[in-house]
């Protein structure tokens, strides 16, 4: 494992992580392009803060991040709001993605000037009556990401249960380890948006991770962490 900074930043290029399948995997351009007949894919741009989606019983598509980044939320019957998701290019959400309940609201809100590319569910799912090679492959890849999406659903909820801010924080540090195959790593998302993510108060995090990096458990510089307790 890297143990310096310059270290870990020769190191960034190779780091690789639980999501690089994605929708598109092992298709050519060429096919992509048919898919977008096939499948009866449309374009959309949203500005920041926009929504882009909100999850209900007739909602039937998957939508593909092509540029920009956005939020998945959850907004109870009180009125408040909960991060669940944050998306960048190549994410995916949509009707494979979350189970609603009726009780509450859940919407994907755009966090920058977004481009999103819309897929109908039901194309993807049903037989595709040219028997396209890459139909399949798609059916794949979503298969994969499915379980990816799965699987950081279970982490988030095993950091959510643990007692005290700071046990969450060094699930969730962990788990990134984890998932960029490193100690040292970028993390993916805002200090207000991980706090929003941990369900934590902003401040109390901050102070707690201080004390971490005080206590020599982490480093931290910007959003640039390392873990040294991780090391071989």
């Amino acid at each position: 494992m890297p143990r310096t900074w310059k270290e870990c930043s020769a190191q960034k290029g190779k780091q690789t992580s639980m999501t690089e399948v994605t929708l598109f995997s092992y298709i050519t351009k060429e096919e992509q392009e048919r898919m977008r007949v096939c499948f009866r894919m449309r374009e959309a741009s949203f500005q920041n803060t926009e929504t882009i989606m909100e999850y209900s019983s007739s909602m039937k598509k998957i939508g593909l991040i092509l540029d920009g980044q956005a939020s998945v939320y959850c907004c109870d019957e009180e009125g408040k709001q909960y991060l669940l998701d944050e998306l960048k290019k190549d994410g995916v959400f949509g009707e494979p993605f979350l189970l609603p309940e009726e009780s509450q609201h859940y919407y994907v809100c755009a966090k920058s000037k977004t481009r999103v590319l819309f897929i109908d569910y039901e194309h993807v799912v049903k037989r595709c009556e040219n028997a396209c090679s890459f139909h399949s492959q798609l059916v794949s890849n979503l298969l994969q990401m499915i379980a990816m999406h799965a699987s950081r659903q279970a982490n988030r909820i095993f950091v959510l249960s643990r007692g005290s801010t700071k046990k969450k924080i060094m699930a969730y540090l962990h788990f990134t380890a984890e998932e960029c195959k490193s100690n040292c790593f970028t993390l993916p998302m805002s200090y207000t948006s991980m706090a929003e993510y941990l369900s934590v108060d902003r401040s109390a995090m901050m102070r707690e991770l201080k004390m971490l990096s005080d206590e020599g458990i982490i480093e931290k510089d910007g959003k640039k962490l390392r873990i040294p307790v991780l090391e071989n």
